[in-house]
């Protein structure tokens, strides 16, 4: 029998679950292992530690040692939080295995395109699980095949609330920064970050083939009292003249699932329900898939390319670029994030603390998608006007400085629905 592949996971906790519970699955399958873990905070969690422990998994408080220890580790897994990924992925393109990395991949892109020159041997996978799903697919191939005919607009959108809990969860949380690495923690760059990466995908006909923006004009907004911030629009321009546009929120009280809507000239597709149902110019259907399949599927994905099943990965990093430009140039575009006043955010009493509601920020979420307007263009007294900046050969970031770009062209015109 085949020897099943060694695995190491660098961070445990938090989304560190779902990729042990695959790990698990790909065990059972008789696929991988679990070999070693490094996690600084596995003290404070002995019943975990013990688990692993009694599965023969060895542990290591610092990722480095872990690499330098375990020459025989095919692939390395990196769930820990946002502001080490660079620094560990680079890390490990100093040894031998194959590395999924989970996203989002670096906040800035010029840490992406350090990673990118590094990883020349493309040995990073970067786990937007969101383009296995069977919605995904389905759209993906009526766009390959032309069905939708010449696309016109992809709009995307979705409310998340998140109360006190899930910005209590890791001090990194809600910041720009930590500890001197970049953040930029928000809906967008990080928990909604798998919406505006399949936006990049599912805009180019290749099988797999992603967008990249040339143009991004985005508004930065925070209701919740901290450094970074909750809420945020854009509306973007590919080479191809295809047109997005993007609203995600973590500051109202109801929810809005996620939803994604795409235009062409033979048809169109819309997922809606957090990727539960698809509707198109030739029916509709429902999809039952959850977080956990979705990662468990793309593991399995993973390991066919760590064992040479196929010959990349489905999300290189140079894939990513796309979706890393967008934010970033959301970022610049704005200005800076825009203070709300207090006169248009309610603070309410949810099951994980207080939460924090924005008067007609649901319906101008629902807006956005449903005609491409920016929150600026609904007469919105809180929102902020800003101007569409150039993205096409964005060098670098800078998350604390306001960065002033001239216009390249007239403000983008609306697309019609």
């Amino acid at each position: 029998m085949k020897t099943p592949l060694s695995l190491g996971l660098i961070g445990v906790g938090g989304f560190g679950l779902f990729h042990r519970n695959a790990m698990a699955l790909l065990r059972q399958e008789g696929r991988a292992r679990l070999t070693a873990v490094a996690d600084p905070t596995l003290e404070r969690l002995p019943q975990l530690k013990q688990d692993l422990l009694a599965q023969g998994v060895r542990i290591y408080a610092d990722y480095r040692l872990m690499l330098e220890s375990e020459p025989d580790l095919a692939a390395v897994t990196i769930a820990a939080p946002i502001p080490f990924h660079e620094e560990m992925a680079h890390a490990c393109l100093q040894f031998g295995p194959k590395i999924y990395l989970e996203k989002p991949p670096v906040p800035l892109i010029q840490q992406l395109d350090r990673l990118i020159v590094a990883d020349a041997e493309e040995r990073i996978h970067v786990g937007f699980q969101l383009l296995v799903s069977g919605w995904s697919t389905q759209i993906k191939q009526w766009v390959a095949e032309g069905r939708l005919g010449d696309i016109l607009s992809i709009r995307a959108g979705a409310c998340w609330p998140r109360t006190d809990a899930y910005y209590a969860r890791a001090p990194w949380v809600g910041k720009m920064s930590y500890q001197g690495r970049p953040v930029f923690d928000g809906p967008a760059s990080n928990a909604l970050s798998h919406l505006i990466h399949s936006v990049m995908y599912l805009s180019n006909a290749r099988e797999s083939g992603f967008e990249e923006p040339i143009e991004i004009q985005g508004e930065l907004y925070r209701a919740r009292p901290m450094e970074s911030y909750d809420t945020a629009c854009a509306r973007g321009l590919f080479r191809s003249g295809v047109e997005f546009t993007v609203a995600v929120t973590h500051a109202t009280e109801a929810e809005l699932p996620f939803q994604l809507r795409i235009n062409g000239t033979k048809g169109w597709a819309q997922v809606s329900r957090d990727g539960r149902h698809l509707e198109s110019s030739w029916g509709a259907r429902d999809f039952t898939e959850e977080t956990d399949a979705l990662v468990n599927l793309s593991y399995r994905r993973y390991v066919d390319f760590v064992e040479g099943r196929c010959d990349r990965p489905l999300t290189r990093l140079v894939d990513t670029r796309g979706y890393v430009l967008a934010t970033n140039g959301l970022l610049i575009s704005s200005g800076g994030i825009q203070e709300m006043d207090s006169q248009w955010v309610r603070r309410y009493e949810g099951a994980g603390g207080a939460g924090y509601d924005v008067a007609g920020l649901y319906e101008a979420v629902s807006e956005t998608i449903g005609t491409g307007r920016l929150f600026s263009e609904m007469n919105l007294e809180w929102a902020k006007s800003t101007a569409p900046i150039s993205v096409e050969d964005l060098p670098s970031c800078a998350l604390h400085e306001t960065v002033k770009v001239r216009p390249q062209r007239e403000p983008m015109p609306l697309t019609p629905a």
